[in-house]
């Protein structure tokens, strides 16, 4: 009898409600069939360290199927194995041959989660996602007072802004929050974390948003659990309507699998060439990983609205492929005076055509302006 015969037999007698379980034995450089991926809710997948072709498989897998949860089942796993595993966006790891008191527990928790999910109650929020092009390209001003349009308009679940510039990020103050809980807190969680913890460790505006701050403290961004903070996100969105991420500058693993999980993309770009060079390579990057598509959306932040400028929308559409469909007013002074006092732009000024041209983002998220 093969092992996954074998696995088979003592796991068909577990219940899992409307999970039935499917073992099939393949060469490790394989292809599984799509219709069985296209129908998997949970994936156990035997992944050989040592076979370039098994790797390919797994990370083929992610990219197709990103919210699809993974189990690895490695045969002699050490700890610099795992932590890569679990970087790649992988749910847990399990030792070969099938530990199965272990296998049964991580399926029935999985499974469990699965169903809470899927209840009408708990439907998932949106995700949208804020990119730079570069550092200092006003990225978190743009996510903050998204946010903040999206949850003066909300009577659901609400809106939350996760600042994941584990480095530099500044949401939190320039909003004129105190972050003495932070994401960090999350990581730290590991499983314990649940809606009552994230919500306690959120900080909220007098507008209604909640604030996930970035760390007090450095940390680096690849050191990340990419397991626990896909999880912390999946968490935020049973809980939220909305949920905005500000990404790093610099790319991981963890963040490319959010954003592959994201409903609307929105990358932030300025008129420059040195600005619109790095979007092209990162638009370049997410399609190699499958993320194109309508819900990708290029802002140029800081326009003048003059004559004769040395790039124009119509030009940067052009040397990007890709239409550049939304555009934000410069007003550099107005800007810097709402972060030094902590307060949004319209506090200081009601009528601003940079408040206006961000709700111009809403229809894409299904909304009126």
């Amino acid at each position: 009898m093969s092992e996954a015969e074998m696995v088979a037999a003592h796991l068909d007698t577990v219940e899992f409600g409307t999970l039935p379980i499917l073992v099939q034995t393949l060469p490790l450089d394989a292809e599984i069939p799509s219709e069985d991926l296209a129908n998997a809710s949970i994936l156990v997948l035997e992944v050989s360290p040592a076979s370039a072709a098994s790797l390919d498989r797994l990370s083929a897998v992610r990219a197709l199927y990103p919210d699809l949860p993974i189990i690895a089942a490695v045969r002699d796993a050490n700890l610099p194995l795992v932590r890569s595993l679990l970087k790649q966006g992988v749910r847990d790891v399990v030792g070969l041959p099938l530990p199965h008191a272990e296998i049964i527990e991580i399926l029935q928790e999985i499974s469990t989660e699965l169903r809470a999910v899927s209840s009408p109650e708990s439907a998932l929020g949106q995700l949208v996602t804020i990119i730079k092009s570069i550092g200092g390209v006003g990225a978190t001003t743009i996510a903050t007072h998204l946010g903040s349009e999206l949850a003066a308009r909300n009577t659901g679940r609400g809106v939350c802004v996760f600042d994941l510039d584990l480095q530099f990020g500044d949401a939190a103050s320039y909003l004129g929050l105190s972050n003495e809980l932070t994401i960090a807190n999350l990581l730290d969680a590991g499983a314990r974390i649940d809606g009552d913890l994230l919500r306690s460790v959120a900080t909220i505006t007098d507008g209604g948003l909640h604030v996930i701050a970035a760390p007090v403290d450095m940390m680096p961004i690849e050191a990340v659990n990419a397991d626990q903070i896909l999880r912390i996100i999946d968490l935020a969105r049973q809980q939220y309507d909305y949920v905005v991420l500000d990404l790093p500058t610099n790319w991981t693993n963890w963040a490319l699998s959010l954003v592959a999980r994201s409903t609307a993309i929105f990358l932030i770009v300025e008129l420059s060439v040195g600005s619109l060079r790095q979007a092209k390579r990162q638009l370049q990057l997410l399609n190699s990983q499958g993320i194109s598509g309508s819900h990708v959306h290029v802002v140029a932040n800081r326009v003048e609205k003059r004559m004769f400028r040395t790039i124009d929308l119509e030009s940067a559409s052009l040397a990007l492929g890709h239409p550049v469909e939304l555009s934000i007013h410069n007003d550099h002074p107005l800007v810097r005076a709402a972060h030094d006092q902590g307060v949004l732009i319209q506090h200081i000024r009601a009528k601003s055509k940079i408040v206006s041209d961000i709700a111009a983002f809403l229809p894409r998220l299904g909304l009126e302006v």
